[in-house]
């Protein structure tokens, strides 16, 4: 027969792992519950752009989105745009079929006033083309010069439009002569990058 405080001790390392599996074991989803995601077409919008939301979820029986002005979809893929800037979230539930489990999937969307850059050269030497990398994509080629400093969107300028920020940018004209360096792009402005 045990003693008193030998049955003690069992009880309580008996409950302790319980308690345990009800934690880490009980709470765990089964392989067949719905697993919510989703992608977005852009993250960092300007105002007003039309933005793409793609359901990602895995063993969803239906899917509901829900938007920051309180609207809801249930397709899977959709389109939104924001208005005005600022952080928004968006919210994807999936469910299985009889909807005893459910996941949840939310998102931050920051919607900005965007700023220009305008890359240009006015080099009368000017040997085409200079191609443009801005923040690690292809933003273009200059295949021409400009007499004076272009506007933003100008013909014969590259023009990019993104949010506020710092951000870095790299160009390769012929003969491989390369321009590496960073500009601030503000609200509603328009920044000058002359590559001469």
């Amino acid at each position: 027969m045990l003693k008193n405080n030998s049955y003690t001790r069992i009880v309580a390392k008996a409950l302790i792992l319980l308690a345990i599996f009800a934690i880490y074991g009980g709470c765990k989803k089964s392989n067949d519950d719905p697993y919510a995601n989703f992608s977005v077409s852009n993250s960092t919008p300007t105002i007003d752009e039309l933005v793409t939301f793609t359901n990602t979820s895995t063993n969803a029986h239906h899917i509901k989105w829900t938007f920051p002005n309180g609207t809801t979809a249930t397709s899977n893929t959709v389109s939104y745009s924001f208005y005005p800037n600022g952080i928004y979230q968006v919210k994807l539930e999936a469910f299985n079929s009889n909807e005893t489990a459910t996941d949840f999937y939310t998102k931050d969307i920051s919607v900005c006033i965007s700023g220009k850059v305008v890359f240009y050269t006015d080099s009368l030497n000017f040997k085409g083309p200079i191609d443009i990398v801005f923040n690690k994509e292809f933003a273009g080629s200059l295949s021409t010069f400009n007499l004076g400093i272009p506007n933003c969107g100008q013909p014969g300028a590259v023009t990019v439009e993104i949010c506020p920020g710092i951000y870095s940018y790299e160009a390769t004209g012929p003969n491989n002569k390369t321009w590496k360096s960073s500009v601030k792009i503000s609200t509603n402005g328009c920044t000058a990058v002359k590559l001469n």
